[in-house]
């Protein structure tokens, strides 16, 4: 209880940057800017995203920027994680279709922040992926996106610890937004 309340209420944390976080924020990064183009502009405009450059380009970036946390990252890491990177983004494309339509949908954000108390000071917060609106049902879609570079089998996806935060998420994000 001590170390969360220094961590969580003092915030009194060390960030720890690993090539995992950087290449996750750094997919964030470029599927989100896919999906509010899609949304606000074309489908075409989106598709002619260069997203393996995009991936590179926020790679390196997200890498200067945490340079300063001692990261230690190898050439051959930022190599073979961007590798597998652009094979989840050709996936992505091939598979896009399956999750996120256009036609009857609307964009509501991306990192869509969420911050609700609890108690005793002790607040619910977060960030939501993608946030879409079905505009015929009134329904809100919340995406959360996982980019191990394991994939996903079937015990992944049905483990609860994994599942519970996108229940919390939706709970306080009807609480927060209605």
């Amino acid at each position: 209880p001590f170390r969360w309340k220094l961590n969580y209420i003092d915030k009194n944390r060390a960030k720890v940057e690993t090539i995992s976080t950087l290449f996750g924020r750094s997919m964030h990064e470029v599927l989100q800017e896919y999906l509010t183009v899609m949304y606000t502009e074309t489908i075409p405009v989106a598709d002619s995203l260069d997203l393996p450059k995009m991936l590179f380009e926020r790679m390196s970036e997200n890498f200067k920027r945490s340079h300063g946390s001692d990261i230690s990252v190898t050439k051959e890491e930022m190599v073979e994680f961007f590798e597998d990177g652009c094979t989840i983004i050709e996936w992505f494309r091939k598979n896009k279709n399956d999750y996120f339509a256009k036609r009857g949908f609307e964009l509501v954000g991306v990192e869509v922040p969420i911050e609700w108390p609890i108690q005793n000071g002790v607040k619910m917060y977060g960030f939501l992926d993608v946030v879409i609106r079905d505009t015929v049902l009134n329904r809100i879609k919340i995406y959360d996106f996982k980019t191990s570079r394991q994939g996903w089998n079937k015990y992944q996806k049905a483990d609860k610890k994994k599942l519970t935060h996108l229940v919390l998420y939706k709970a306080f994000y009807a609480k927060q937004y209605g």
